[in-house]
């Protein structure tokens, strides 16, 4: 897991967090975010499954889902994504979702 942070509408990345930092998602981002120096409230997380959704919100960061796993654009929302792409081929979406 990468952090970045965005400057001038470019996303930089900052740290990140691995698998030896912790089990679960939230537990993963709230980590990377503490080493990027990062509110989880000015962060977007990308996932592609429910578990994703849930533990963006679990810690705070508002999540994109890009419905190109095995969950649908359904599951992802009902997860919790705030927002859900079909795929990150969609350029002009990627974007506008992250708020850039």
């Amino acid at each position: 897991m990468r952090t970045v942070r965005r400057s001038r509408a470019a996303l930089m990345p900052t740290g990140g967090a691995y698998g030896e930092d912790g089990e679960g998602r939230p537990e993963l981002l709230r980590t990377a975010l503490a080493r990027a120096g990062v509110q989880g409230s000015a962060a977007v997380f990308f996932g592609d499954t429910p578990a994703d959704a849930v533990g963006g919100r679990e810690a705070g960061v508002r999540v994109v889902a890009v419905a190109t796993g095995r969950a649908s654009a359904k599951e992802l929302r009902a997860a919790g994504a705030a927002d859900v792409l079909e795929s990150l081929s969609d350029v002009p979406a990627v974007p506008a979702a992250v708020g850039v």
